[in-house]
């Protein structure tokens, strides 16, 4: 029995439309992705380039012949369990002009965090697809006897993994490590696509009422078997209401994009490229489209019902009915009294341990509390080692107008008011608390999420977004004495 030749989910070979001879390598033509369904370049890249809670959709048309020219779609839903946790699932439809592959795709990645800052992120892409010949129109020298009519179903595995380090990134994938034919019941010997990027997140202030603004370069190459290898690069401005692109591939030529955010939930954009190199002068156009839904909002902070550990018991003391005996009045009496005399005996007892213990906790808590203020004075007078990339700033208590020492989690600053206020009402209906302060030395108003004592605690919650509660950018303000 014959067999087919499958390289990942995207299996080229070269074939003729209307007399035009389009070779194209054995790759999936993702390299423009970089705002959206970026999974697909590196299974990573879902824990922190997909937007969280999103269906998005990116189609390519590659070339734009009339018929029969290689098209991809790719419908992905993304989902994050928390800062270190991402999966996705999705839809892929990949035309290769000669082969149609079509399935369904499942994408996993987690962080380990080695030390502050540094992260290991491990991933992969699971493809589950059926292959089909696409266009009866071969090449000449190739041989289709046994093709026609075949549909196989066909399962891939492409590990993925990142080195994280503040926001520089060095990734690299192996698209297509395993290849197994359900069909024919064959282990399919491929020779392996290896792609590398290497990537860095610059953040940018454009205008106070836009959040997460950011510049990210990436630069990527790609071994492809009987190809020569590829290399380019990407840049991309993103904010929260708009992106725009940037990027040329050696093989592909130029291209590119734009793309808006309306409604903080629903994203559109398109991009163009170029097709310069030598093998594609007679080429048409390349289009490319990109939809993305966000569902819902951030998750709110549930609401904790404070109660008392200790419940009031209401203690009786239990009658016990003697049989009437013969006794004297006076001996009664006397029991009584003694009986009396126990429960007060008892009760008194039992009011001086409840004292003594209540003493003793109170010495534990002034000893822990003047254990934490002398840590809490230290941690607020000593310096500061700035991290690489890291954006911080310090002032001394002496020229800030009533803020007591310590470091300040900065989500924003405005110099409108209009703004200002308009943030500070996006914040609260997103769940979250915001405080601020008046700096009359700029005459800026800083919207700040927490307040700590450490500069361990503030980069903890800085990097974890508050855990998973807001999802912007961030950045430390510190008050030293």
């Amino acid at each position: 029995m014959q067999k087919i030749i499958v390289v990942s989910l995207i299996l080229l070979f070269s074939c003729k439309v209307f007399g035009q001879e389009a070779i194209l390598p054995n790759d999936f033509r993702q390299h423009s992705l970089t705002q959206f369904n970026s999974s697909l370049l590196n299974a990573t890249n879902v824990l922190d380039w997909n937007n969280p809670r999103s269906l998005s959709l990116w189609t390519r048309w590659q070339w734009q012949s009339i018929d029969g020219d290689p098209t991809s779609l790719f419908l992905n839903y993304s989902h994050s369990f928390s800062s270190k946790t991402g999966v996705g699932l999705g839809f892929l439809q990949h035309n290769t002009g000669t082969f149609l592959n079509t399935g369904g795709i499942l994408n996993f990645a987690q962080a380990i965090t080695l030390k502050e800052n540094i992260n290991l992120i491990v991933g992969a892409n699971v493809y589950l697809f059926t292959q089909e010949v696409a266009d009866d129109r071969f090449d000449p020298d190739m041989d289709v006897s046994g093709l026609e009519g075949r549909n196989d179903f066909v399962a891939q595995f492409s590990p993925s993994v990142r080195l994280n380090i503040n926001r520089f990134n060095i990734a690299a994938s192996l698209e297509n490590t395993l290849d197994y034919n359900f069909s024919q019941s064959e282990i399919i010997d491929n020779s392996k696509i290896f792609v590398g990027t290497i990537s860095n997140d610059f953040p940018i202030v454009l205008f106070p009422s836009i959040e997460n603004n950011f510049i990210r370069p990436v630069f990527y190459v790609r071994s492809i078997p009987d190809y020569d290898m590829q290399y380019g690069g990407n840049l991309l401005l993103s904010t929260s209401k708009f992106w725009v692109q940037g990027g040329y591939n050696n093989f592909y030529g130029p291209s590119g994009g734009i793309g808006g955010t309306f409604f903080n939930t629903f994203s559109i954009g398109a991009l163009v490229e170029f097709g310069t190199s030598t093998e594609l002068t007679d080429e048409e156009l390349t289009f490319e489209l990109v939809a993305s839904y966000h569902f819902g909002k951030p998750n709110r902070s549930e609401k904790i019902v404070d109660f008392d550990d200790e419940d009031q018991i209401e203690t009786k003391e239990e009658v016990i009915e003697e049989p009437i005996q013969p006794i004297a009045q006076e001996q009664l009496e006397q029991k009584k009294q003694l009986e009396q005399e126990e429960i007060k005996e008892r009760l008194l007892k039992k009011q001086q341990d409840s004292i003594l213990l209540q003493e003793e906790k109170n010495a534990q808590l002034i000893k822990q509390k003047a254990r934490l203020d002398s840590i809490n004075k230290l941690q607020l007078t000593k310096e500061v080692d700035v991290l690489p990339n890291e954006k911080y700033e310090e002032v001394t208590s002496t020229t800030i107008d009533g803020l007591t020492p310590g470091f300040y989690l900065i989500a924003n600053v405005f110099g409108t008011k209009k703004y200002f206020e308009a943030f500070m009402k996006s914040m609260t209906d997103k769940g979250l608390e915001p405080k601020s302060f008046y700096r009359s030395q700029n005459k800026f108003n800083y919207v700040y999420l927490g307040k700590y004592n450490t500069i361990e605690e503030a980069r903890r919650n800085r990097n974890s977004k508050l855990n998973g509660k807001y999802q912007g950018k961030t950045w430390i303000f510190r008050v030293k004495k």
